[in-house]
Parts: C-alpha cells; structure tokens; sequence
C-alpha cells in the first residue's frame, strides 16, 4: 500500500531543493541575440571542427565556435516551423540536419559552410511500425542518394496522429549499432527488432528516450510509480539502474549517455517553494554514474527556470553544451 506523505512534510522536502546550489564550470556563455523571448530547444557539436549549432524557439538556427562561443552565422528557419527541436551532424561534418518542432519526421539538411538549404531526409512510418529513410529529389539531386553519413540515433523523430482528445504522440529513437527502435508513446516503451520489426520488449516508461553509444543500454524516464529515469540492459532487459530523482516534482526534459556510457546525464527543471512559501523553479542537470546509479553531481545554479536542450559533448567528452529557457547556451566542463 502506498505511504502518503503529509503535505506540510512534502512542502518542507520541496523548499529544501532551492537552499544548497551548484553551477558547472562554465567555459563560455552566450545569452540569445534576438530582442524576443526563445529558449534552447538543441545544441549539437561538430564530430570534426570546432563548431556549435544551436536551434532556439524564435526559429533561428545559429553556428558558434565551439571553443569561445562566437557567433559565425544565423539563419531563419521556415516560417511556422516552431524553430530546431533537434540538430545532427553528418560524419565528415559538412552538413548539418535539422528537425524543425512541427516537422517530426521530416529533416532539413543545410550546409554547414554558410547554412545553404539543400533538400529533406523524410522520414516514414510503415506498417510494421519501423521508421525508414530517404532524401527528397532536391536532396538526392545535391548529395546523391545515400544516407549513410547521417548517424539518426542522435535524433528523436515524432509521428501524431488522430485529432483532439485522441491525438496520440509517438517519439522514436534508435540505436547506434541500427539494431533496435524505440517507440515511446502512452506511458509505454515498444521495442522492436530492426531486422524483422518483432517486438522484443514492452517497457513501461516514456520520451525522453536514449540509447547507450554502444547500443547495450537503454534509459527512459518515467513517473510511474516514481519519478526516475531506468536504465535497462538491451540483451536482458534487467533493470540496470533506477536512479530516483530526489525532488518528487521534478521535470526531465532529456536524457543522454556521455560518450564513454560511463555516465548518465538528465535536464530538465525542479520547482520548490521559497523562504516566503512562494513557488519557484529553477533548471537542473544531474550527472549519474552508470555501473554504480550514484549520483555524480547534480548543476541547478545559472541554470535558469529550466535546461531547455539536452546536452551536446564535445567529441572528446571533456565538455558539454547546453540551452537554456531564456535562450542562453553555454559550453562547460564535463565532471
């Protein structure tokens, strides 16, 4: 039977989580350009020079160097595109995809040069429940038809369908090694095999949803029965790691492994109760350590109302990127 927790305890536990506060190592900031309210909504870092992308809510993309923050270009996305909801890199680091907030399986390359459009990836959605990918004529007229420069695991496509009451969210996302899909909708986790599309597992949990770099693990946060983020073993399907998160209320906008799959990193927002008994918010990013679901260090100081973005590493791993709700990105030390 499940234990109720008074609501003047509960009220004293959540004003605990704005006393103590730590912040990252900041390497560099960069507050948003634009005169109008945004937040970062992705952050993605180049595998092989030193650049930033960064998409915001205002619908502006924009490159940084990586190192300083220093502002290369801008470029406006289409108009009602909701602006970047996710960046990824080709391999040898010449294009850059975008996957705009409206267009959930759609995904606009630019070139990474000066941001010059140059055609869609289109995602679909068979019958059998698996995504697959192709470039659009103008894409395929430019580059040529082959896909295979893109990692997609990096990305979290969407499919919506029906209308009102019964509009139903999907989020997927695969795994590096192309083996497995993840498709997270309704409070559930259906994996499937992308060989014959069997489904292998039905886990409970939901988006935000992330593979480990060597395809091994799995995390997906959930809020039921608690408010955590699981980490599963993909060959047994054992929970690995439950790692509770300590404010109750807390929202986990993202999850991503470091590149090592040493350490897991969640952000999102924690609210809780000030000096005067008002409600207050602040951004978190929590480290955890994988083998052991210790947690590492927990960031929730110049972190804003909330961490907006997942976070990006740096190809070596030594640092990472991160927006903001109020449109700022930074670049910091990796713990």
């Amino acid at each position: 039977m499940k234990t109720l927790v008074p609501s003047t305890l509960l009220l004293f536990a959540l004003a605990s989580f704005g006393s103590a506060q730590t912040a990252p190592a900041i390497v560099w900031s960069a507050p948003t350009p634009g005169l109008g309210a945004n937040n970062v909504a992705a952050v993605a870092w180049s595998p092989t020079d030193d650049g930033l992308a960064v998409g915001s809510s205002d619908r502006w993309f924009r490159l940084r160097v990586a190192s300083t923050g220093e502002l290369l270009y801008s470029i406006l996305e289409p108009k009602n595109s909701g602006g970047p909801g996710d960046i990824l890199y080709s391999a040898d680091g010449q294009l850059i995809g975008v996957r705009n907030q409206s267009s959930g399986l759609s995904i606009r390359v630019q070139r990474m040069t000066d941001g010059v459009f140059l055609g869609n990836i289109v995602a679909t959605v068979g019958a059998n429940g698996l995504v697959s990918f192709a470039p659009d004529s103008m894409l395929a007229a430019t580059i040529g038809p082959s896909l295979a420069m893109w990692d997609f695991s990096q990305l979290t496509l969407f499919q919506v369908t029906g209308s009102g009451y019964q509009k139903v969210t999907t989020a997927f996302d695969l795994s590096p090694d192309g083996r497995l899909q993840a498709a997270s909708s309704k409070g559930f986790i259906t994996v499937r095999r992308t060989s014959d599309a069997k489904v292998v597992k039905v886990l409970r949990g939901g988006s935000p949803v992330k593979f480990s770099h060597d395809s091994s693990l799995l995390a997906g946060w959930t809020t039921t029965p608690v408010n955590e983020v699981v980490i599963w073993k993909t060959g047994s399907w054992v929970a690995l790691q439950q790692l509770v998160t300590p404010n109750p209320q807390e929202g986990v906008g993202d999850v991503r492994f470091t590149p090592d799959d040493q350490r897991l990193v969640a952000t999102g927002y924690s609210p809780y109760l000030d000096g005067q008994g008002l409600w207050q918010q602040k951004g978190v990013i929590r480290f955890w350590w994988v083998a052991t679901g210790a947690e590492l260090v927990t960031y929730d100081a110049q972190t804003d109302l909330a961490v907006t973005s997942p976070v990006a590493f740096s190809p070596d791993g030594a640092q990472f990127a991160y927006g903001l709700y109020d449109g700022t990105v930074a670049v910091a030390e990796t713990p």
